[in-house]
């Protein structure tokens, strides 16, 4: 079969001859037809991770064919052989006490598909370890594979909305326009938002968020040396959003956040920083004093990835968009460069 192999930082090989991976009897086979590139896939092509030795086959947001299922598979109802399903790439145990209340994210001793001892699916066909058979989620009929892909990251997005619990006639700023931003614009709008807010470092980056999800975004613009502090000021009579999301790993955007923020706002800090480098520093008395609620989001539930199906093929229209470049296998590389030159949202693999 053909597969794409990371041999090293910023090297991708794609090889016609890779072997095909062997069904476990608790396992199953997925004909691969789409593979978003997630924004973990792209720092480690670009950084290198212990978790994917070289070579290694990266891929963790898999769209496919249920193509074959092993005797001892233990499928979730509504789910057989020659199905068109989603793979949700966090593994958990199901067992521990996270598990147990339905925080699947945050199990104890959760691992990530694509990632040692599981490879990915950037390949024509890749294999669903027993762990991961219980991630396997029915695609709705009209869903396109390429759409579908992005569940993974659209569920996590889901969860920082659902932490910022947004009210009606709440003002909600966005930091950081990639696709997490751009979704959790669009829900935002949806969940009773009466402005929402986009900004971001690049003007270019700006633009094409725009491009896609304009039609729900009351203003945007490019942050200054404060960061988009001033701007959500002038907008806000001074009283600052109720609602910010920091989708940017960036320092001064979690700073800013903070100063921007009304008394009694929340803010949800969606982006982590690099592991080499995680402490920010932070003006506490901005969180004293205005009473703030400084959450954390990361990954996504059992739950919030049932509903993204749903809301994805509901909102087909509008979501579609930010999917902007679907490349075959052979361009992996050029996908990769693509996302490093911020010329693009979303990038999908069709093998």
């Amino acid at each position: 079969m053909r597969a794409a192999f990371m041999t090293d930082v910023n090297a991708v090989e794609v090889r016609d001859d890779a072997r095909e991976p062997d069904l476990d009897p608790a396992g199953a086979l997925l004909r691969v037809e789409a593979c978003g590139i997630c924004g973990t896939d792209a720092r480690t092509f670009f950084n290198g991770d212990p978790k994917a030795p070289s070579p290694w086959q990266l891929g963790h947001e898999p769209v496919g064919v249920l193509e074959e299922v092993g005797a001892d598979a233990d499928l979730p109802p509504g789910v057989a052989k020659g199905d068109r399903v989603f793979l949700g790439s966090i593994l958990t145990c199901g067992e521990c006490r996270w598990c147990s209340e339905g925080f699947q994210n945050l199990c104890e001793h959760h691992l990530l598909y694509g990632y040692d001892p599981y490879p990915g699916a950037y390949a024509e066909l890749a294999a669903v370890p027993p762990i991961a058979t219980k991630n396997l989620i029915p695609l709705p009929p009209e869903l396109p594979s390429d759409l579908a892909t992005v569940a993974d990251p659209f569920a996590c997005a889901l969860n920082g909305i659902e932490q910022l619990d947004i009210r009606l006639g709440d003002t909600v700023v966005i930091l950081g326009t990639g696709p997490i931003g751009c979704w959790q614009a669009v829900m935002a709008r949806d969940r009773g938002a009466s402005k929402v807010y986009l900004t971001d470092v690049s003007g270019d980056r700006l633009k094409i968020a725009l491009d896609a999800v304009g039609d729900v975004v009351d203003d945007s613009w490019v942050a200054g040396d404060d960061n988009g502090v001033e701007d959500v000021l002038s907008r806000t009579a001074g009283q600052g959003a109720e609602r910010i999301s920091v989708a940017a790993p960036a320092k001064p955007a979690q700073q800013a956040a903070l100063e921007m923020a009304a008394k009694r706002a929340k803010v949800v800090y969606f982006a982590g920083l690099p592991k080499h480098d995680p402490v920010s520093p932070l003006d506490m008395n901005q969180l004293h004093y205005k009473e703030l609620d400084i959450l954390g989001a990361y990954g996504a539930t059992h739950r919030q990835y049932r509903i993204t199906m749903d809301y994805l093929d509901r909102k087909q229209d509008v979501l579609a968009a930010v999917v902007t470049h679907r490349w075959p296998l052979e361009q992996i590389a050029q996908a990769f460069e693509t996302i490093r030159s911020g010329t693009g949202l979303k990038m999908v693999i069709v093998p």
